[in-house]
C-alpha cells in the first residue's frame, strides 16, 4: 500500500466519552409544563461543540512502498512467433 496508518497518531484518552449532543444549557422548562400530564421535562439537545466526530487515524506515506508490482519479463525459449 502506498499509504499506511500513522502509528504515532493515537486516539486521545477520553475521546469516546465526548457526547455528540448535549442538553441545551439555555433552555428552560415552559411555564405551562405539567409533570403529571406531560411527564418529566427534558431540555432539547444541541450539537456538542467539543465533539469532533469519530476518530480517524491519520495516514502517512509508506516508506517501504516501491510502486505497483511489475513482474519481470524473461525470454521464453520455447516461444516461436
Amino acid at each position: 500500500e502506498e499509504m499506511m496508518l500513522d502509528p504515532e497518531h493515537v486516539k486521545p484518552e477520553g475521546y469516546d466519552d465526548i457526547p455528540e449532543e448535549i442538553p441545551d444549557p439555555e433552555a428552560s422548562q415552559p411555564a405551562d409544563w405539567d409533570e403529571e400530564d406531560d411527564g418529566e421535562w427534558e431540555p432539547p439537545m444541541i450539537p456538542n461543540p467539543e465533539y469532533k466526530g469519530p476518530f480517524v487515524q491519520r495516514k502517512i506515506k509508506n516508506p517501504d512502498y516501491k510502486g505497483p508490482f511489475k513482474p519481470r519479463q524473461i525470454p521464453n525459449p520455447d516461444y516461436d512467433p
